[in-house]
């Protein structure tokens, strides 16, 4: 409401002027799309409700949940849809089923269920039925993450059936190839690698109780493990009752070990532990070493939080990737399909293959003339990226082509652009994208959105920064941290200080908490945008280094943030040295933000178990529909893609594309246009001021009369 008066409040010598005039109009095409939000949000509520009654009429339970949740995230509060008759009747419904489908081993379906039970519970007043819930789900996660490594086969099974359920197209063929790919993600697995991660977890998390509760992780990971018993599969032993029973009884006893008087736990126990599973395990159900090993690790990992992990050897080089943000390559993403072919999901903009002509849904047939079949995507990977300036050929199955298009690439360093702005112009001869920076250029107000925080993010700002103010400085800001799930500390830490001169920026907080484990102070020589009028929109998809700074700058009124409460992942995670190919990420601290004025202490913005405070809290709370949310996405993913002809030639002035400007004048993303509003409202503000300056001034520079 002090939003709507504060945009009425024109000033009089201002309604009639050119900046003035497009103010106004801009405040009432809000309002008529305010207006237009809300109507279509009650037809939307009326239809997903009718929607939900109509799918539950018709035994569709999966299809009724999520209307279900599409009801609630319409409803003025998520409480108000627990206040539902027809909601409750729902999750009665899929509660009294679950134990019946979790029987008969129906994994997905299970997952399905309690998903959409967790997402109606979150973020409401019943918080401890969400917490059951949501254990519930790591537990039906685990035996699916079992069956995608072990048993893809029985999972594939398990889709053809839900797609039955659910009407949907049956899947291609199951192809056999895939029976093998367990057998890459054991390389490098072995006792000294999980001992020494193990060791960094114990003393290093934050919240580290010590040995015990890894122990019990990994030895109930295992206990899951073997009574899967669609495991049999691959493993043909677990098939056996008598062999399955005499593992589980060795683990039980381990398990029972540990709760007793004496129990002892620490690496001498986790040895000792080891060697006693090994030598079960020959007995019994005679699982690779490597197994044991990689699972036993990762239910161990699973006690602490879901944020730390061991990064066993098969993951290391995305890990890697996701961190530095470049790789050497071509520039595609691949996938496998169905049949376990390779598919490109899309070659990368501004790429080698993106310029040669590589197309979504492409099927990788060969590499340098070596068949691609049977393939995992380790080895997919392994064979086209290498060092830059070399070359691959890369043979590719088009639909509605007969034969394989051969294409020679040259290799290149592959760049995630991470800093984007308001429309892409053109690439440049580089593969750059030339972007207009301005959402509204006669205001000289600027949008840059940044899509996640790695080494190249800062520096890729600053040249943004230099780009936009080429001719003139901006006026106004809006950075977009929307969606971003963070990254980099170091690299939050330098993008926040762009716009706060002194003071702290962000602080860890380790296990002992009595001082900070580290404290990161803004330097005055780095401030460059320090005063410019920002505004940041953050929502529940913003995390980690989106909220240190988001709410750094908001502690520091250096900027106004508006959407929707942040994500809640105040953590920091370390990468320590271990040996062997392995590396473990480990939560070692919370962080703080600086305190805002009147406060002793930072907000920690974690959210943790039980808490009911957490996230960056905007200073205006503007939500969005799923339909705004939907269309947004889309529209924006769409907008930022330069078509290509059929030549492979740029165009970007292509019918195809849809204009970005849309957001605003259809009123689809209302934080943004809540967001640009407030900065040309400022800049309109200042412009007052700056006018009644000059005629001040040259009042007093008129000739006087004596």
């Amino acid at each position: 409401a002090t939003v709507n008066q504060y945009f009425s409040a024109l000033p009089a010598d201002l309604k009639n002027s050119d900046s003035g005039e497009r103010f106004h109009d801009s405040v009432e095409l809000a309002n008529t799309n305010k207006a237009k939000a809300a109507e279509e949000k009650q037809k939307a509520l009326e239809k997903a409700h009718s929607e939900m009654l109509d799918a539950a009429g018709k035994d569709k339970l999966p299809a009724a949940l999520i209307k279900a949740v599409e009801v609630q995230m319409l409803l003025p509060k998520l409480d108000d849809a627990l206040a539902d008759p027809e909601i409750m009747k729902l999750i009665g419904q899929a509660k009294s089923e679950l134990p019946d489908i979790e029987k008969e081993g129906d994994w997905l379906h299970a997952q399905e269920l309690i998903f959409y039970l967790k997402t109606l519970y979150e973020d409401t007043t019943q918080r401890p039925e969400y917490d059951r819930i949501s254990k519930e789900l790591d537990w039906v996660n685990t035996r699916l993450s079992l069956l995608a490594e072990y048993a893809p086969k029985h999972l594939y099974d398990l889709r053809q059936k839900r797609a039955e359920r659910n009407g949907d197209k049956a899947l291609n063929p199951f192809n056999p190839a895939a029976l093998e790919d367990w057998r890459e993600t054991l390389k490098g697995v072995d006792a000294r690698t999980l001992k020494e991660c193990l060791r960094v977890a114990a003393t290093q998390h934050i919240e580290a109780r010590g040995w015990a509760p890894l122990l019990k992780g990994g030895l109930e990971s295992l206990k899951i493990l073997v009574t899967t018993s669609a495991l049999s599969e691959t493993f043909p032993l677990l098939s056996d009752a008598d062999k399955v029973s005499g593992f589980v009884s060795y683990v039980d006893g381990e398990l029972k070990n540990q709760q007793g008087a004496n129990a002892h736990a620490d690496q001498a126990a986790l040895s000792r532990i080891l060697d006693g599973l090994t030598a079960i395990n020959d007995q019994t159900v005679q699982l690779p070493a490597g197994v044991i090993y990689r699972e036993f690790g990762d239910g161990a990992m699973a006690q602490l939080d879901e944020y730390s992990e061991i990064i066993w050897p098969d993951k290391l080089l995305r890990f890697n990737q996701s961190t530095e943000g470049r790789f050497t390559g071509v520039g595609i993403i691949i996938r496998h399909n169905d049949a376990r072919e390779i598919v490109v999901v899309n070659p990368l903009e501004g790429t080698p293959a993106y310029f040669a002509g590589i197309k979504p849904d492409d099927i990788i047939a060969e590499v340098d003339g070596e068949s691609a079949v049977g393939w995992s995507l380790n080895d997919a990977v392994d064979r086209i990226t290498g060092d830059p300036d070399t070359k691959v050929t890369i043979g590719i199955k088009r639909k509605d082509v007969p034969d394989v298009i051969n294409y020679s690439l040259k290799r290149d360093v592959i760049k995630l652009r991470t800093v984007m702005g308001w429309y892409k112009k053109d690439l440049k001869a580089d593969g750059e994208p030339d972007w207009n920076w301005y959402i509204d250029p006669a205001s000289r107000i600027a949008y840059v959105k940044l899509s996640q925080f790695t080494e190249d993010t800062y520096p890729d700002l600053l040249e943004a920064c230099k780009e936009m103010s080429a001719d003139n400085p901006p006026k106004g800001l809006i950075l977009d941290l929307r969606y971003n799930p963070g990254g980099l500390l170091t690299s939050a830490f330098y993008i926040s200080n762009l716009f706060v001169k002194s003071g702290m920026i962000v602080s860890g907080e380790d296990k002992y908490g009595d001082k900070p484990a580290f404290e990161m102070k803004a330097s005055p020589v780095r401030a460059a945008l320090a005063g410019l009028p920002t505004v940041v929109l953050v929502n529940n998809g913003s995390a980690s280094a989106s909220e240190i700074v988001s709410g750094c700058l908001q502690a520091h009124g250096a900027a106004l943030v508006i959407g929707e409460r942040s994500f809640g992942k105040g953590s920091v995670q370390t990468v320590p040295n271990t040996s062997g190919n392995a590396r473990i990420k480990v939560t070692t601290q919370y962080y703080r933000l600086p305190p805002a004025p009147g406060q002793e202490k930072g907000r920690l913005v974690h959210k943790r178990l039980n808490a009911t405070d957490w996230g960056v809290k905007p200073d205006l709370t503007v939500p969005m529909t799923p339909e705004q949310l939907t269309q947004t996405i889309e529209l924006r993913q769409q907008a930022d893609l330069i078509p290509q002809d059929a030549d492979g030639k740029l165009n970007p002035n292509s019918p195809d594309r849809p204009d970005v400007n849309r957001l605003l004048t259809e009123g689809l993303d209302p934080q943004l246009e809540t967001a640009l509003l407030l900065l040309q409202a400022r800049v309109l503000g200042e412009t007052d001021v700056d006018t009644k300056h000059a005629a001040r001034d040259t009042d007093q520079n008129q000739p006087v009369s004596n």
